[in-house]
């Protein structure tokens, strides 16, 4: 009967355009510079969560969202306004820099630059009704790495403000993976079905919340066993087969000290 098709391409679901342009030279510039982006950031302990590159013309139209983690946060109050600017200052000559090497594949007169902060649409109630049900996990998954658990309460709200994607949300559940010794990997389950469970059937964030199915598989060398298995996690309905359906998938490799593992999320929105 053919070839099967990718039921993720077929979905009604309305994609940002990124990259848009019928040259190629343009598009494989800018997607390194993408990509340098995205390492000039990490170094500077800031998340970039989404990055749109477009091209109208001669103009260029750059938007990115910014997610600046606990720790950036208080660097910036112990070194006060000064550093702020500073840092402003860096990056604009990084950027500009960045540009400058890629600007003759580009072909571009004029450069379009937006930035969106993500820590203004933090809501400070839904935080502190995270912070009271999570508070538990902090000395068994988060031993040494509060400002880890404090981002994990940010960006589980703006997830489910749909704020960020779920790539973005599925790395950092990867960063507290990744340091867990075997012993903590059945916590690490356990911690998740609650979230999930917090998440999907006490609404939270009543308002915004229109999540309806999340599923997560994990699939690698578990609590230290010499064969690899595989984990599933699923709250609420998740109709993978279905076109119509607003499903939301994501993948990642997770690299430990037990090996290699694999994470998958299926996220189902109204």
């Amino acid at each position: 009967m053919g070839q099967k098709s990718n039921i993720l391409t077929l979905r009604k679901s309305q994609v940002q355009p990124n990259l848009f342009s019928e040259n190629s030279k343009k598009f494989i510039g800018g997607f390194t510079f993408l990509n340098f982006l995205d390492k000039l950031f990490v170094n500077k302990n800031i998340l970039l969560t989404n990055k749109e590159l477009n091209f109208e013309g001669n103009k260029m139209f750059l938007n990115l969202s910014l997610f600046f983690r606990s720790s950036k946060i208080l660097n910036y109050r112990r070194r006060g306004f000064n550093s702020i600017k500073q840092e402003n200052s860096f990056y604009f000559k990084n950027i500009k820099s960045l540009f400058n090497n890629h600007f003759y594949l580009f072909d571009t007169t004029t450069v379009n630059v937006s930035f969106k902060n993500l820590n203004k649409h933090l809501d400070k109630k839904n935080l502190i009704f995270l912070y009271k049900k999570f508070k538990r996990f902090v000395g068994v998954i988060f031993s040494r790495r509060f400002n880890l658990f404090i981002d994990f309460l940010k960006i589980t709200d703006l997830f489910v403000q749909q704020k960020i994607t779920s790539k973005p949300y599925l790395f950092l559940l990867g960063q507290i993976f990744k340091v867990l010794p075997k012993r903590k990997h059945n916590r690490f389950l356990v911690f998740l079905k609650l979230l999930f469970q917090i998440i999907i059937k006490n609404k939270l964030l009543s308002n915004s919340n229109n999540l309806e199915g999340i599923k997560f598989i994990v699939k690698g060398k578990l609590k230290g066993k010499t064969r690899s298995s595989s984990s599933c996690i699923q709250v609420g309905s998740v109709p993978v087969q279905s076109i119509a359906k607003n499903i939301e998938f994501s993948k990642l490799h997770v690299y430990t000290l037990y090996g290699s593992f694999g994470f998958k999320l299926w996220i189902h929105r109204k």
